[in-house]
């Protein structure tokens, strides 16, 4: 039996989920990296291992048998909780998971949601959808509010409500890559009532009909946007200002979907750099500042987005993931 490779220190586990966040060009990188560094480096380790979850589940330069990877980052997350983790995603997650209380049946919910991609079943009705947005995507709100530290059934409901919004926004953006890799999100029964196949989305040709499909769908995801916005404590606004930076972002990129006739079957829109921290700034400088900032008013100065380097440098390729994993 090969020997495993030697448990990297907490410094260095974070340094690589902070590599791993970076590299993604994530909107949820603009939007906490203000944050104090103990904080920082936590939503980097629950960023981190989220992201190596989904690209267990879809990323097509990972081999192997997905299932078993994907089982095997389930022990890891368990080691991480109650043993000794050797990747560097589970010794960050184990050091920020002590540090700010996160739960375990969070992460566990999530993987479970991804396990339903690899099982490939349809999504039939709207409430299926809204469960799945809800595993991998309020979960990891959950998550964040905890690392803020806001507690409450309102916060919850808060987190709950944004992160359905953001995966809805997500879902819209990516329908055409989606269903270019065989994977249909839009739910089955509204695909039927409004008279789309999906081979036309995966013939990804625009029609009336898609159009008005993913305009139904951009106003489910504003309500839970507004949902979201009724729901947050006025007391925990201003520990919550990050979160609310993240919103503001997608909530802008469904704008912008929407403005360009919802672009949704080419190449995923995406909101510039420049643009998302203009946002995330005025979000944490104060209500009613976004305009301005937007029209070019000085934002403080970010870290420097590093050149993206091939993922198998920052995950490592499926045989790497899986011995590390090991227990």
């Amino acid at each position: 039996m090969p020997e495993l490779r030697k448990a990297p220190s907490v410094d260095e586990a974070y340094a690589h989920c902070a590599g791993v966040t970076r590299a993604a060009g994530s909107s949820f990188a603009s939007a906490f990296w203000m944050f104090p560094k103990p904080r920082r480096r936590a939503l980097h380790a629950i960023y981190a291992f989220c992201r190596l979850a989904d690209d267990i589940a879809d990323d097509p330069e990972v081999h192997g048998d997905r299932a078993l990877l994907l089982m095997r980052w389930r022990r890891e997350l368990e080691s991480a909780y109650h043993g000794a983790p050797r990747h560097p995603v589970g010794v960050a997650l184990a050091d920020a998971a002590r540090r700010f209380d996160l739960p375990e049946a969070h992460f566990l919910e999530l993987l479970d949601a991804v396990a339903t991609d690899l099982e490939g079943r349809p999504l039939e009705r709207f409430d299926d959808l809204r469960r799945y947005c809800h595993g991998v995507a309020s979960t990891v709100g959950l998550l964040i509010v905890r690392v803020l530290g806001a507690r409450g059934p309102r916060v919850e409901e808060y987190a709950d409500n944004l992160g359905i919004a953001v995966q809805l926004t997500n879902v819209l953006r990516d329908v055409g890559a989606d269903a270019g890799q065989g994977r249909i999100y839009l739910a089955r029964e509204d695909l039927d009532r409004l008279g789309v196949s999906e081979e036309a989305l995966r013939a990804r040709r625009m029609t009336e009909e898609i159009r008005l499909l993913l305009a139904f769908y951009a106003e489910r995801a504003r309500l839970h946007y507004d949902r979201a916005a009724c729901l947050l404590p006025e007391e925990e606004r201003w520990r919550l200002r990050p979160a609310e930076a993240m919103g503001r972002i997608y909530r802008d990129l469904l704008e912008e979907l929407q403005a360009q006739g919802f672009p949704c079957l080419g190449p995923p829109l995406r909101l510039s750099r420049r643009r998302r921290l203009a946002i995330a700034a005025s979000t944490w400088l104060g209500r009613g500042l976004g305009r301005g900032l937007g029209r070019g008013m000085a934002v403080p100065a970010a870290p420097p987005a590093p050149a993206r380097p091939p993922r198998e440098r920052l995950l490592g390729p499926a045989d790497r993931l899986a011995a590390s994993s090991q227990r």
